[in-house]
């Protein structure tokens, strides 16, 4: 599966379910439904937050355009194709039917799963890297909602530097970033316990 044409003549459902890497098909493991709300949460409460920041600004007009999406595909490298599916993502608009490409992404986000945590750290943040995504975020979750978040950004281009790791149980934050956004992002809107 060398190239994008090849990765579009499986069927959708197939597609959903696995990434690319340097051409090979990678199976992704079920993700549990904690996990897919919590990286929902995290991508509601950045798009609350980028969209505060825009309003904030003297010309929100003139901010450049940003979008939020879950679960969407990012092509990392085209031949052979290489594709990540993070669990959230931060990037620039795109027209429709524009496939979104590393240099659109502004802040990836993985929620770690216990199947999950070499690819997340190692594999997926160098190769994040090297594809020059600025953000990388990695949350770690519970019965409750993200219990921490590791927040990398690049440095000589295509190196990670950690910035933060926030915890629930120290108090404060659960993210706070001045650059490319100013946003602040409280716990309680990470929460993934059940309403009632």
């Amino acid at each position: 599966m060398d190239t994008l044409d090849a990765y579009l003549a499986l069927d959708e459902e197939t597609r959903r379910d696995i990434e690319v890497v340097d051409g090979v098909a990678v199976a992704r493991e079920q993700r549990s439904r904690g996990h897919q709300k919590t990286g929902r949460r995290l991508a509601e409460a950045l798009e609350n937050g980028i969209e505060k920041h825009r309003r904030s600004l003297s010309r929100p007009r003139k901010a450049p355009c940003v979008d939020v999406n879950t679960e969407i595909e990012v092509i990392l490298g085209d031949v052979p194709l290489h594709l990540r599916r993070p669990n959230a993502v931060v990037h620039s608009c795109l027209e429709p039917g524009e496939w979104l490409r590393a240099e659109d992404v502004i802040v990836v986000v993985e929620v770690l799963s216990r199947h999950s945590i070499v690819r997340d750290r190692v594999h997926k943040a160098a190769e994040y890297a090297k594809a020059g995504i600025p953000h990388y975020l990695i949350v770690q979750f519970d019965d409750q909602g993200a219990v921490s978040i590791e927040h990398y950004a690049l440095v000589c281009g295509t190196e990670y530097s950690k910035i933060k790791v926030t915890q629930r149980d120290m108090g404060g934050l659960a993210l706070s970033m001045t650059t490319p956004f100013v946003l602040d992002i409280d716990w309680l809107q990470l929460d993934i316990a059940p309403i009632g």
